[in-house]
């Protein structure tokens, strides 16, 4: 040890002496003999900070970049690890060692897309070889309940008094479920399917002064199907086109011998019908970043909405032990437009369990999400948002997923007073969303 430290100290010392006696040395056989020795005692913060020196230094040759590689790989900094591990392929394009440590640092750091990318440029026996795995399908669910305080609300912030007319539609617990599938067509072209099926329990109220009060309990279906596809080119660029088929069915329970109240409260019986929404996505990938812009045409009960956003994935370690991911969408239904603003942080908390943290502010409804694979069609606006999700990965087959979020909602009143003026009165609820998940890698 004394020895090494009395190298590394004159090693030091001379990159301060004048450069007429740094001249009498070899410098690159002193990089090479000081990385070598950090790499065999695998010293990695050190040899990445001397490797680097010498390769700024313009001593830059296969195994200089091959050990800084590795020891950025040991230290998980994956997307600098990328970038000295290709660097050294272009010296020696045959090491099977370092051609897989590119592969696992794209797919360590998030870049499943880049990784996938990377092995379509390899030859077909080493690309199947490394990455086989990446040709199975993988299957996904999530399920879980939802819980909302908007009667108890309403009971407490009604309009006052004997008005004429009131009615309101008030929300009551929630059913979700999602099943889909990841597949690979190659190793730039995927298509993702799923299914999800969704209950909501809801409650009519209609009070007509001196004719009657109903109260009427009923559930409102739905069920979605989607698809997208995503295919990369040009190794930065990825393109996701996505659609969306939704059937929306509900029965009106509500019903009254008197014709005049029945007139009101509109005809009993079931409704149905289709909402469609399509659009897609195109991203622009680089290592510790990524920029997606996208467009969408969403038909939420009869209305047509546009919405376009753009969002900024960050990782500012290269790897996924912290990450950022920030979102602006403009929304538009033909008469008005708003903004809403979303912001999640991410990171790891300890072996195996990562946990984020996000919020959101602005009008959800009649918008998408992650590429339409959520659209919020209710009919009450969310003001904002907030919640956490805990990923917990058991091994690389499986992950298992547990998310809580409130939605901040204003419920309205249709309320007509004692003189017949008529008021649309609102209010503020929350719903508890609670939804876990498991990923299977086939």
């Amino acid at each position: 040890m004394r020895a090494i430290f009395a190298y590394t100290v004159f090693f030091v010392m001379t990159m301060f002496l004048p450069h007429q006696v740094q001249a009498e040395n070899n410098p690159a056989d002193d990089y090479e003999i000081l990385t070598y020795r950090l790499y065999t005692q695998q010293k990695w913060d050190s040899l990445i900070i001397i490797g680097e020196r010498a390769i700024a230094e313009g001593y830059d040759y296969y195994f200089m970049r091959a050990r800084v590689g590795i020891a950025a790989f040991e230290l998980q900094k994956y997307s600098r690890a990328v970038l000295h591990l290709e660097e050294a392929l272009k010296f020696n394009n045959s090491d099977s060692y370092i051609i897989e440590l590119v592969y696992y640092s794209y797919a360590y750091s998030g870049r499943e897309d880049e990784a996938r990318a990377y092995l379509s440029s390899l030859p077909p026996e080493t690309a199947e070889s490394i990455g086989a795995a990446t040709l199975r399908p993988s299957v996904y669910m999530e399920t879980g309940p939802s819980f909302s305080n908007h009667i108890s609300k309403f009971d407490n912030e009604r309009q006052p008094g004997n008005g004429l007319y009131s009615e309101t539609y008030l929300n009551k617990n929630a059913y979700y479920f999602l099943v889909g599938s990841t597949i690979p067509l190659g190793f730039r072209w995927s298509v993702n399917v799923a299914y999800t099926a969704m209950d909501f329990n809801k409650q009519r109220r209609v009070d007509i002064t001196y004719f009657d009060s109903l109260i009427g309990n009923y559930k409102v279906t739905q069920h979605e199907g989607y698809l997208s596809t995503s295919f990369m080119f040009f190794d930065r660029l990825k393109i996701t086109p996505a659609v969306r088929i939704s059937n929306v069915s509900y029965d009106n329970l509500l019903s009254s011998d008197d014709t005049i109240v029945q007139r009101f409260i509109g005809p009993s019986g079931a409704t149905a019908y289709n909402d469609i929404a399509f659009g897609g996505e195109l991203s622009f990938l680089a290592p510790y970043f990524s920029v997606t812009a996208g467009f969408w045409v969403i038909e939420v009960d009869k209305t047509d909405y546009r919405q376009a956003s753009a969002s900024f994935f960050f990782r500012p370690l290269g790897n996924l032990n912290l990450y950022t991911y920030s979102n602006i969408t403009y929304k538009n239904n033909g008469f008005d437009g708003s903004l809403i603003y979303h912001q999640m942080v991410g990171g790891k908390i300890c072996n195996k369990l990562w946990a984020e943290a996000f919020y959101t502010q602005g009008d959800l409804t009649g918008t998408g999400e992650n590429n339409l694979q959520v659209v919020y069609n209710g009919f009450d606006q969310a003001k904002n948002r907030y919640g956490l999700r805990f990923i917990h990965t058991l091994n690389e087959h499986f992950r298992f997923s547990l998310r809580g979020q409130v939605f901040s909602r204003e419920g309205t009143e249709l309320y007509f007073d004692e003189a017949g003026n008529r008021g649309i009165y609102s209010f503020n609820y929350q719903t508890l969303s609670i939804t876990g998940g498991v990923s299977w890698n086939l």
